[in-house]
C-alpha cells in the first residue's frame, strides 16, 4: 500500500515571520492542509482491501458498497506522524426497507461500524450506524447521514487507516433484494508539512563578470508566498549549465548559495529544470539587486567590471578593509586580469538599501557621505595598484541592516567607452541591545527604592544600538539607536535576580517580543516580573544575518542585560488562620473565676504569605529573605484587634460582660518567623493575659467565654493586608464562674487548737454554692490575721472540690491567763485573691472573707442564739 511522505518534524513550526525572506534568511516550514479523497479513482484490492471480495465493491458512482453479511474493508496506509490535525468526513446512505426486513437495506443486526487505527495498532470506533427500526423506521424510502470530526491525537502516526465493518446478524430469509450500506465522499484533511517545495526563488546581484564566478542564492519555498522554506533536502538541476561544482546540486535547510560561471559575455536565464521531490506550485521567481521577486530571472555577464569587497561590520564602527578591483577577462583565458593598474581614477559610488528596503541614515566612505541615488553618485579619487586594486576609505554606517555599495567608472580620454560596474552588499550589525527600565539601583540592593510591584506591568524600552567602544559594557550609556534593526524571530526575554543572593529569577512576561523598525529605534514592551527583589532584565536576540549581535560571524547567541532595577515588592499579603488557639482555664477542671487572669493553652497561630499581582496570584518566594522582608512582628501586632467584651455573656444589666483592663488583661507582641519561601508564621505571645472585669454587674451564672479577635489592616510600610480576618479561640473546656471564698465559723474546746475551714463558692441562680470544680486554689495561713484570744499557726494547702476539708487555718488554743485555758471568741480574716473576695456586708464593694472562732466546749458566743447569712 502507498504511504504519505515523511518529513522531519523539526521543521513544522507554524509561527513564521514574513521578514524571513526580506533579510534573505530561511524560516521553518509551516504545515499546510492536504486533502485526501479516499474514494476518488480508488480501486478495491489496491487502495482498499476487503476480507470478502464478494461483499464489498467500489461501484460506478464512486461509493464503497458493503453488502450481504459480515465484511471488513480497510483503506491504504497514510503517514500522519507529523500532522498538526486530522479531520475525517464521509457520507452514509441506505436504500428503502419495509419493517427492516424486506428490501435492499441492511436488516436489524447488520450495522455499519466506522473505525480508525490508533497509534498502538488497535482499532478505535468512530461511530456505529444501526440497521434497525430506530434508525430506518418501520417504513422508509431510504436515509442518509453525514459524519464529520477531528480525530484525536492517537490518530497522528505513520500507520493510519480507515476501516468499515458490516456486522452480521441479518435475516437471510428476507434478503430478497440484498442488504446494502453505501459510504461516499470519504475525505481526510490533514495539516502536514508539504510533500515538496511549492516553488523556487533566486536572489543575486546584477553585476556578473565572465572572469569571476557569480554567487546566486536559491530558496526552496514551502508555500506560494514563501513565508517559510521547505527544509528537507531537495536535489535540483540548475540552469544554465556552468555552475561551479556541477549543475546538479543538493539544497539543504531551505536555502543555499551556488556560483555560476559564464566565460562568454551575454545574458542567461537562471532557473531549475528539475527537482526531487518535484515542486508542487508555481514557477521560479528572482530578486535582482535586492528588488522584488518577479519572473525576470536574467543575468548578464560582462567581460570587465569592478570586484567590490565590503565585509560586514558593527553599526557605527565601520570597516577599513573594503576594497575595489578593476578587472577584465584575460585575452588568453577566462581568468580575471587588472583592467588598469598603478593609476588614479575617479570612481562614482552610491548605496542601496536592501533589508530593510528603506532607511534614514546614509553610509560614508572615510567620513564622506555616500549618495543613495544612482543619478547623483558620490565621486572619490582612488589609487589603484598594480593588481588593479584600491583600498576604499573606511566604510561606515551607523544604522543596522544590509546595504549594497555600487561602484561605476565611465572612461574618458584613453578610456572612452570603458564602463566598469561592480557592487557588493554588507551587513551593519548592531553592537548590542539597550534594555532601559527607566530605573537603576546601586549600592545595597535591599535599600534601593521601590521600582514596581511583582505581577504588575512596567514599561521597558529596548533598542538596538551602534558601537561606541570595544570595551563597552553599558549599551544605554551614550550609544545611538539603530532604527532599521528588525528581529526576524522573537527576542527572548528573561530576568536574572541580583538580590537577594540565591533568590528566584522569577517569571518575566511576555517571554519574548519582536523588534520592529521605527523612527526612534525603540520598541516599548509592557512587562511583568513575578518575583520580589532586584533584577536585570535580559534579552537574547536571534541571529542577525547569520551572526549574533555584537559579532561579525559568531553564531553563539548573545544576551544583553539592563542596569539593575529598583526593588520589586509584593502586591499584598494574605493571612490564613493556622490555629485559632485555645484558652488555658485557671484550673485543669475547667474552672476559672471572674477577675482571675488566664492565658493561652495553645496560642493562636497565623500564616502570612506575600503575593504578587498576577492572576492567579503567586507567592513571592524572595520576600522572606532577611534583607527584603520588611514585615515585623510589631507591624502585624499593630493590626490585631483584641476583645474588650465577651461576645455573648451578659451582666445583670444585659450588657456584654467586659474584660478587665491592664494589668489583668494585657496583650503583647507575638513571634514572627519564616517557615517557607514567601511564607511566615505569627504566634501570639505566651505572655498574653486576659481576665473578666469583676463587678457586681458580673455576678451571673457560669458561662463559657466567647472572645472575638480580628486581624485588621496592616502594612509592612510598602505592601499590606486588608482585613479583617476574624476568629475566636476554643473555650469549650472553660467554665467562667463568679466566685468568692468563705471562712467557716468554728467552735471547740478551749484547750485545743482549732482549724478554720476554707470554702470557695460560685454564684448560681441567685445564691452561692460550693464550687466543686475548684481543685486549684491555694491557701496559706500567712494571709490570715486574727484578733482576740488566739494566734495563727503556720499551715497551708490546696482546696479539693472547693473545700479545705478537715484542714484549714490553724488557730492556737488561747492562753490569756498563763498556764490556764481560756474561753472566748477570736475574729479571723483572710486576704483572698481579688477574684475570690465578696460583698459580704452588702455595701457594694468587695472585701476579704472573715469568720468567728469560739473557744469553749460546744459553746458559741453567749449572746448568739442562731447565725446565718442574709442576702439583699
Amino acid at each position: 500500500m502507498n504511504s504519505f511522505r515523511t518529513h522531519q518534524s523539526g521543521y513544522r513550526a507554524r509561527s513564521l515571520s514574513t521578514l524571513c525572506l526580506v533579510v534573505l534568511l530561511s524560516c521553518p516550514v509551516s504545515a499546510v492542509p492536504v486533502l485526501f479523497n479516499l474514494l476518488g479513482g480508488a480501486t478495491m484490492g489496491v487502495d482498499w482491501v476487503t476480507s470478502n471480495a464478494s461483499r464489498a465493491v467500489i461501484n460506478s458512482l464512486g461509493e464503497l458498497n458493503l453488502r450481504n453479511g459480515y465484511v471488513e474493508v480497510e483503506s491504504q496506509v497514510y503517514d500522519f506522524s507529523e500532522a498538526d490535525s486530522v479531520d475525517l468526513s464521509f457520507d452514509v446512505s441506505v436504500p428503502f426497507n419495509i419493517l427492516g426486513l424486506i428490501g435492499s437495506a441492511p436488516n436489524p443486526g447488520e450495522n455499519l461500524v466506522a473505525q480508525y487505527r490508533r497509534d498502538d495498532g488497535g482499532w478505535q470506533t468512530l461511530n456505529t450506524f444501526v440497521a434497525n427500526n430506530g434508525f430506518l423506521g418501520l417504513l422508509s424510502l431510504g436515509n442518509s447521514y453525514t459524519y464529520s470530526a477531528t480525530l484525536p491525537s492517537n490518530a497522528y502516526h505513520d500507520n493510519f487507516q480507515i476501516r468499515y465493518v458490516m456486522t452480521g446478524g441479518g435475516f437471510g430469509l428476507f434478503d430478497l433484494l440484498g442488504d446494502n450500506w453505501y459510504v461516499s465522499d470519504i475525505v481526510v484533511n490533514a495539516d502536514l508539512p508539504p510533500a515538496g517545495p511549492d516553488h523556487f526563488r533566486f536572489s543575486y546581484l546584477s553585476t556578473a563578470l565572465t572572469c569571476n564566478p557569480h554567487s546566486v542564492t536559491v530558496y526552496a519555498c514551502a508555500d506560494a508566498n514563501c513565508t517559510s522554506t521547505y527544509n528537507d533536502d531537495v536535489t535540483i538541476i540548475l540552469s544554465p549549465s556552468g555552475w561551479v561544482g556541477g549543475d546538479t546540486r543538493t539544497l539543504s535547510g531551505g536555502r543555499d548559495t551556488f556560483q555560476l560561471r559564464q566565460t562568454t559575455p551575454g545574458t542567461s536565464n537562471i532557473g531549475i529544470t528539475f527537482s526531487t521531490p518535484p515542486k508542487i506550485g508555481g514557477g521560479d521567481l528572482c530578486s535582482i539587486d535586492g528588488g522584488g521577486y518577479s519572473t525576470n530571472c536574467s543575468l548578464t555577464f560582462a567581460s570587465a567590471g569592478f570586484v567590490v569587497s565590503t565585509p560586514d561590520f558593527l553599526s557605527g564602527k565601520g570597516t577599513a578593509t573594503a576594497t575595489i578591483q578593476a578587472v577584465r577577462q584575460s585575452d588568453n583565458s577566462p581568468l580575471c586580469v587588472p583592467a588598469f593598474s598603478n593609476v588614479t581614477k575617479s570612481v562614482d559610488f552610491y548605496t542601496r538599501y536592501d533589508s530593510p528596503p528603506t532607511g534614514t541614515m546614509v553610509s560614508d566612505l572615510g567620513g564622506v557621505n555616500v549618495s543613495g541615488s544612482a543619478a547623483a553618485p558620490t565621486s572619490l579619487s582612488l589609487n589603484f595598484d598594480g593588481s588593479g586594486t584600491a583600498t576604499l576609505p573606511t566604510l561606515g554606517y551607523s544604522d543596522a541592516g544590509q546595504k549594497t555599495l555600487v561602484a561605476r567608472y565611465d572612461g574618458s580620454d584613453s578610456d572612452v567607452g570603458l564602463t566598469l560596474i561592480g557592487q557588493d552588499n554588507y551587513v551593519a550589525r548592531p553592537a548590542g541591545l539597550c534594555i532601559n527600565t527607566g530605573s537603576t539601583c546601586s549600592g545595597s540592593y535591599a535599600s534601593c527604592g521601590v521600582f514596581g510591584t511583582a505581577g504588575d506591568s512596567f514599561p521597558v524600552e529596548i533598542s538596538a544600538v551602534a558601537w561606541q567602544a570595544d570595551s563597552d559594557s553599558d549599551f544605554c550609556d551614550g550609544n545611538t539607536a539603530t532604527p532599521n534593526y528588525i528581529s526576524v524571530s522573537p527576542v527572548n526575554l528573561s530576568a536574572t535576580v541580583l538580590a537577594p543572593s540565591g533568590g528566584e529569577n522569577g517569571v518575566i512576561s511576555p517571554g519574548s517580543y519582536t523588534h520592529t523598525m521605527s523612527a526612534t529605534g525603540i520598541t516599548s514592551v509592557s512587562m511583568t516580573q513575578s518575583e520580589v527583589g532586584v533584577f536585570s532584565i535580559d534579552a537574547q536576540p536571534p541571529l542577525y544575518f547569520g551572526a549574533a549581535l555584537g559579532t561579525l560571524s559568531d553564531t553563539t547567541l548573545q544576551t544583553f542585560s539592563s542596569r539593575p532595577t529598583g526593588r520589586f515588592i509584593p502586591a499584598y499579603f494574605d493571612v490564613a488562620l493556622t490555629d485559632a488557639g485555645s484558652i488555658n482555664s485557671g484550673c485543669p477542671t475547667g474552672n476559672t473565676y471572674t477577675g482571675e487572669p488566664f492565658s493561652w493553652l495553645v496560642a493562636p497561630e497565623l500564616t502570612i504569605s506575600s503575593y504578587n499581582a498576577a492572576t492567579p496570584a503567586v507567592v513571592t518566594q524572595n520576600y522572606t529573605d532577611d534583607d527584603f522582608r520588611k514585615l515585623t512582628a510589631a507591624a502585624l501586632f499593630a493590626g490585631v484587634s483584641t476583645p474588650s467584651t465577651d461576645t455573648a455573656a451578659q451582666g445583670k444589666d444585659t450588657t456584654l460582660l467586659p474584660l478587665a483592663g491592664s494589668p489583668e488583661t494585657d496583650f503583647n507582641e507575638g513571634e514572627l518567623t519564616v517557615i517557607a519561601p514567601g511564607q511566615m508564621r505569627y504566634v501570639f505571645s505566651a505572655l498574653d493575659s486576659m481576665a473578666y472585669a469583676r463587678t457586681l454587674n458580673a455576678e451571673v451564672n457560669p458561662f463559657v467565654p466567647d472572645l472575638a479577635f480580628s486581624i485588621g489592616s496592616w502594612s509592612d510600610g510598602e505592601a499590606g493586608f486588608t482585613g479583617p480576618l476574624n476568629f475566636s479561640p476554643d473555650t469549650s473546656g472553660v467554665s467562667m464562674r463568679f466566685g468568692r471564698m468563705r471562712l467557716q465559723d468554728t467552735f471547740g474546746a478551749e484547750m485545743y487548737d482549732l482549724n478554720v475551714g476554707l470554702v470557695t463558692e460560685y454564684f448560681l441562680d441567685g445564691k452561692y454554692v460550693r464550687n466543686d470544680l475548684d481543685d486549684c486554689t491555694d491557701w496559706d495561713s500567712a494571709n490570715a490575721t486574727v484578733d482576740g484570744i488566739s494566734a495563727v499557726a503556720a499551715s497551708s494547702g490546696t482546696l479539693t472540690a472547693g473545700s479545705s476539708g478537715n484542714e484549714g487555718i490553724r488557730l492556737l488554743a488561747p492562753t490569756t491567763v498563763p498556764g490556764a485555758p481560756d474561753t472566748g471568741d477570736a475574729g479571723i480574716s483572710y486576704t483572698a485573691p481579688t477574684w475570690l473576695r465578696g460583698d459580704y456586708d452588702g455595701d457594694g464593694s468587695f472585701e476579704s472573707p472573715s469568720s468567728t472562732v469560739s473557744f469553749g466546749v460546744y459553746r458559741g458566743h453567749e449572746r448568739i442564739v442562731y447565725r446565718r447569712e442574709l442576702r439583699n
